[in-house]
């Protein structure tokens, strides 16, 4: 994992601090490898103070596929660097970006002798002010906002999970199916270096508000219920993001699944 290094910024200045406004945690669960990834970058233009503008961009490498840790590394990083190696407005940017890193899994993939599945990932990378947060994400990794007791999913689930939960509400199939439906959380787009099937990149930020908490993660997360992560959460408001992020990792941990899946949590607080 990439972070920033900390910086002595006072809080509630207009910069984020490391751990204080921001941090990460992760939680291999009963995995054999850690196939997430993630990085936090300072993406403050030149005329910005340094951190006014956080990007955060969490990886998860497909676990049946060949290469998921090294997909989700490299993608990552491809992403944070082609961030910044083109400026231009932020929709536009973002969508580059991750093309960019789209095109170097591709590379990649290509330059190795095929084994089983290609290598690929999911990614949901969160370009954060004090006001505005912008996204870009394919797959199935989340992107919360948690504002006065609610927390919000604001990303596309791009698994078959809304699907089987449209057809609930639809009254088409039952909730307990849904729940244990086998390719539940099959994808439909993913990072896997060929044309991407499906992104999610708002044109207009979503605006925040102060105390405002975003959470980036892998589906490891899922583990925990939105109620209980609204009550973590809810504690939340009064600490730091580092406590936070620990908090989360330790309510999936006491949940002792027996397969339980990569766990990344990255937490920013407005």
């Amino acid at each position: 994992m990439h972070d920033t290094e900390p910086i002595a910024f006072a809080a509630g200045s207009s910069r984020f601090v490391q751990e204080h406004d921001f941090a990460a945690r992760q939680y291999r669960g009963k995995r054999e490898n850690q196939e997430d990834y993630y990085a936090f970058a300072d993406a403050a233009d030149h005329d910005e103070p340094p951190l006014a503008k956080l990007l955060l961009a969490v990886g998860d490498g497909l676990g049946a596929h060949a290469g998921g840790s090294v997909a989700s590394y490299v993608t990552v990083g491809a992403f944070i660097k082609a961030y910044h190696d083109n400026p231009m407005d932020v929709v536009p940017r973002l969508r580059t970006a991750l093309d960019d890193a789209n095109e170097v899994l591709g590379n990649l993939a290509a330059s190795l002798p095929a084994v089983g599945q290609p290598m690929g990932t999911t990614i949901v990378a969160a370009l954060v002010t004090k006001e505005t947060l912008h996204w870009i994400s394919v797959g199935d990794s989340p992107l919360f906002v948690f504002r006065e007791g609610k927390l919000i999913r604001i990303n596309a689930d791009h698994s078959l999970t809304q699907i089987l939960e449209e057809r609930v509400r639809n009254g088409e199939m039952t909730a307990e199916d849904a729940a244990h439906h086998p390719d539940r959380h099959t994808l439909h787009s993913a990072i896997l270096g060929m044309p991407l099937q499906t992104v999610d990149a708002p044109e207009e930020p979503f605006a925040l508000l102060k105390g405002d908490i975003i959470i980036a993660a892998s589906d490891g997360v899922f583990t925990l219920s939105n109620r209980q992560l609204e009550e973590l959460l809810s504690f939340g408001q009064h600490t730091t993001a580092d406590k936070i992020a620990d908090a989360i990792l330790f309510a999936v941990k006491r949940m002792n699944l027996d397969r339980q899946d990569n766990t990344t949590v990255g937490v920013i607080k407005v």
